[in-house]
């Protein structure tokens, strides 16, 4: 077993992510769908990792003492792009959709309850693979598998969150980019379809360069 330790932690973290950057922007297939950098660089690494330990028998140890830190700096930065403003220009809209979101959050839950139910499995495992993790991530999923550890004995609950959490994650990656996509080229705007020539602010639009300007433009 290889061990590594913080530093080499996130330097592996580091160079994953270019990794996924190397490969969206040189595969024409995953600039086209929008597959996210991380998850493109991830599950390469991931499958690697894979071979080597049924293989070889190696087995790779990353140290996990910042990632709590550094998952609550992630959902801090992300929280920094919200503001009254856009959602009041929202309107109704954004009523009717907190509303439609609403419901699909406890749809998720009754279905992973009900699941579970019918596998035999504990119905908790249902909640940590309903809205707890597919909607809010591995941050989320840790907290709550924290609280279902502690107070009903769930001593698999870390696990699980993280693996639901981590499989909603990469789905919804490769998911997300061919539908948006296909509404993007489908769907009509009371203004018709936009020039995308806005400047983006904070994280809206981070990959943004002249390169993907002239490729918007095409």
């Amino acid at each position: 077993m290889f061990h590594l330790d913080t530093l080499a932690t996130l330097v592996a973290a580091t160079l994953t992510l270019l990794l996924g950057r190397k490969l969206v922007h040189s595969v024409s297939f995953l600039k086209k769908y929008t597959i996210p950098e991380p998850v493109a660089g991830g599950l390469l690494v991931a499958l690697a990792l894979l071979v080597l330990k049924k293989s070889m028998g190696w087995e790779v140890n990353f140290d996990m003492s910042l990632r709590d830190p550094l998952m609550l700096a992630f959902f801090a930065t992300i929280g920094l792009n919200a503001n009254i403003a856009s959602l009041r220009a929202g309107g109704r809209v954004v009523g009717i959709f907190l509303i439609v979101v609403v419901g699909l959050l406890v749809m998720q839950n009754a279905i992973g309850i009900g699941m579970a139910s019918l596998l035999g499995l504990d119905p908790l495992m249902g909640l940590l693979a309903g809205s707890i993790t597919l909607s809010g991530g591995h941050g989320t999923g840790a907290a709550w598998s924290k609280l279902f550890i502690e107070r009903y004995g769930f001593t698999n609950a870390t696990e699980v969150a993280m693996a639901c959490a981590t499989f909603g994650l990469v789905l919804g990656g490769l998911i997300g980019g061919p539908v948006a996509r296909y509404l993007v080229k489908h769907s009509t705007t009371p203004n018709g379809i936009p020039d995308d020539q806005e400047v983006p602010t904070a994280f809206e639009k981070p990959d943004v360069g002249p390169h993907d300007h002239l490729a918007g433009a095409d």
